[in-house]
């Protein structure tokens, strides 16, 4: 075990310095950020899956529009089946955009990944915990009870509406797969499409949950929100102390000191 964690440690000490680069790993900050990530993501599995917090049963209520606000209301849909499928399909090549980083070079490869998984696992344990949190109906179940999917319903997550998960994580691996690459080439022509497609692909998961009925306006935009926020935040945290040793030590006449730049 003991060889394990010095292998990690060294690993992260080391690899940044194998060429220039806009970011920096460091296993203080990366230690809080995955730390973090996988707190939140846990707290939300054992939470949700194994003491089954907040879980609603659907009594057979029928709910009326009106009570929805004036701005939700506007663009309120039945449910979809083939249009929730296809949020599916578009989601997972959202979050797939970070593969462009493959034009950068091998060595920045393993940075690239962790900061991903870094951002993933904190905009999903975030939106989970904020679904846990808060209860709002989905605005399918305002329309007729013959269209709605009845295996969401058996499980509770006809009042999982706000936020929308599938738009955090697209707008997080968009706004990722943006910020990282216009670092890494801020003079590259292709900015412009990276740019269009990511959030191209993101939006479009937004407006399929709408259509869909899966979501009310405020929840993908929320959800987009929340994503686009941990998308830029965790690479950006990436971008501080470039010339300076995360830990420095200094021998004192009465012992040692030791910073830690995060």
């Amino acid at each position: 075990m003991r060889n394990k964690l010095v292998c990690t440690f060294i690993i992260f000490f080391l690899f940044p310095l194998f060429a220039e680069s806009p970011f920096k790993l460091s296993p203080v900050k990366d230690g809080i950020l995955f730390g973090a990530g996988v707190a939140l993501s846990g707290s939300d599995l054992i939470l949700d899956n194994v003491l089954e917090i907040n879980r609603q049963e659907y009594d057979g209520t029928l709910y009326d529009k009106d009570d929805v606000n004036s701005f939700d209301r506007i663009f309120m849909h039945e449910y979809s089946k083939s249009r929730d499928t296809a949020a599916d399909f578009v989601l997972v090549a959202a979050m797939a955009t970070p593969a462009v980083l493959v034009m950068t070079e091998k060595s920045e490869w393993f940075t690239c990944g962790v900061m991903y998984a870094e951002t993933l696992l904190i905009a999903n344990g975030v939106k989970e915990l904020t679904k846990l949190a808060v209860n709002r109906t989905r605005p399918y179940m305002y329309y007729d009870a013959a269209t709605l999917p009845a295996e969401d319903v058996d499980d509770g997550d006809w009042a999982n509406s706000f936020p929308s998960g599938h738009s955090t994580m697209a707008f997080a691996g968009a706004t990722f797969t943006i910020y990282t690459f216009c670092k890494y080439f801020p003079e590259s022509k292709l900015k412009i499409p990276v740019v269009a497609g990511s959030y191209a692909l993101a939006t479009g998961v937004a407006v399929l949950r709408l259509s869909s009925g899966n979501h009310f306006m405020t929840d993908v935009l929320t959800g987009g929100l929340i994503g686009s926020a941990v998308g830029f935040l965790v690479p950006f945290l990436h971008t501080f102390n470039q010339n300076t040793d995360d830990v420095n030590v200094t021998l004192l006449p009465n012992g040692i000191s030791i910073a830690l730049s995060f």
